[in-house]
């Protein structure tokens, strides 16, 4: 659950961070657009005060839309009805993008209709430096019945873009910003997560471990007593518990380091020739004080011929016995049934409890490291989380399968198909 708690809140947090992006890149868009119209805007009053300063027209009254032509986004082109001075014209020009901050390299050129040619073709760098011009940059000749001035700002994006640095500085600090955050709430969240791993490790393993110890000592507190020579039944009664958790221990942790070498490396399986109805008869056998205390049964329906199969003889015991062991913890009075069959070269195993069950969200977890299913009156059932980890582990390791299937208040089927004689 926190696990998957995690998870949600991660990708809240990615969709929140995605949202903000892309507001941001929205109004960058917009201030972006705005730029534009602002620049154009600023071109378009500067050509009008060039009309105001400069004697060009016949006929003053015509609107400024009908005299100026939009060649591209970069280029104006303004009707003229006289040629004024070159030197008057470029000055007069100058003056008015500097009133209106055009600060931009620009190209400025005047088109003679009867001649169909540029009279002069100027470059001007908004610096003042005497920096060249592009020699790619030529100014092309647009065939118009009138006299026009050509004004091309071949820097124009670059200026748009220079002009929003501000927000561009603002978008990507905001954009380290959150990603460290997103960093940051990702690495508090794991180790979060850790340690709250950790601590129901050291807990169960507190709680797996006190128990059989705890009726150790008093079995062996028992057997000091002198009057127990005279009492043939408790000695056996307490020599039996002593055994009996003594083997429990040994195989949680036996369970525990195949798990931590597991975990890490990959499983050195030693394989021999071994009798899966054998094997899963010792399990039971070794199970048999527990599934007596709860007044349990198992059911046999195994293949009559004991098939040998090649296998790791003590890891896949271990597989066994935690499937049996849990299917006789999670079932208030075990009725247990262990069928085993061999068809198509492969060994199928199948262990079906009367146990509480398992919701089928939670099946692809119960394979995890560590975990245990929290729904259902399961909080006196011991466990280190590690069994069905280890099992699968082992399963893989033989290139087998394991498959579940549960319905919750009913039992749970764990089937298991293993090749049999494969290296």
């Amino acid at each position: 659950m926190r696990s998957r708690t995690t998870r949600l809140i991660i990708l809240i947090t990615s969709i929140l961070i995605a949202i903000i992006m892309g507001m941001q890149v929205h109004w960058l868009n917009r201030t972006y657009a705005y730029e534009k119209n602002e620049f154009n805007t600023s071109v378009l009053k500067a050509i009008r005060g060039v009309y105001e300063d400069l004697p060009l027209l016949y006929n003053v009254s015509i609107p400024l839309d009908s005299l100026v032509e939009k060649n591209s986004s970069s280029a104006f082109l303004f009707r003229i009805d006289n040629i004024p001075e070159k030197d008057s014209l470029l000055s007069t020009l100058a003056s008015e993008l500097e009133d209106f901050h055009v600060f931009t390299d620009y190209k400025v050129a005047v088109y003679d209709a009867p001649g169909g040619k540029y009279l002069f073709q100027e470059y001007f760098s908004a610096d003042a430096s005497d920096k060249n011009e592009d020699p790619s940059l030529k100014l092309p000749v647009l065939k118009r019945k009138f006299n026009y001035v050509y004004l091309n700002f071949p820097d124009r994006k670059n200026y748009i873009i220079n002009e929003m640095k501000t927000w561009i500085f603002a978008s990507a600090v905001l954009l380290f910003v959150l990603v460290c955050f997103s960093f940051a709430i990702y690495y508090f969240l794991k180790q979060k997560f850790l340690m709250e791993i950790q601590t129901d490790f050291i807990n169960n393993v507190t709680h797996e471990f006190s128990t059989p110890l705890s009726v150790i000592d008093l079995s062996v507190e028992g057997l000091g007593k002198p009057a127990i020579t005279n009492q043939p039944d408790k000695f056996d009664k307490y020599l039996a518990a002593i055994k009996f958790q003594s083997e429990y221990l040994k195989k949680h942790i036996a369970n525990l380091v195949g798990t931590v070498i597991a975990g890490n490396y990959h499983f050195a399986l030693k394989k021999t020739g071994v009798v899966p109805n054998e094997m899963l008869k010792k399990a039971v056998a070794q199970l048999e004080p527990l599934l007596t205390k709860k007044n349990g049964a198992v059911e046999w329906y195994l293949e009559e011929k004991n098939t040998l199969i090649l296998a790791d003889e003590e890891n896949l015991y271990l597989a066994f016995f935690n499937i049996i062991n849990n299917a006789i913890k999670y079932s208030a009075f075990p009725q247990i049934i262990i069928t085993t069959s061999v068809q198509d070269q492969k060994y199928f195993v199948s262990i079906r409890d009367n146990g509480i069950g398992i919701d089928s969200s939670l099946i692809n977890n119960i394979f995890k490291k560590f975990y245990r299913v929290q729904d259902g009156n399961v909080h006196n059932v011991k466990g280190l989380g590690l069994g069905l980890y280890f099992a699968k582990k082992v399963i893989d390791g033989h290139q087998g399968k394991i498959v579940v299937n549960s319905i919750p208040g009913t039992g749970t089927e764990f089937r298991i198909e293993l090749p049999l004689n494969k290296n």
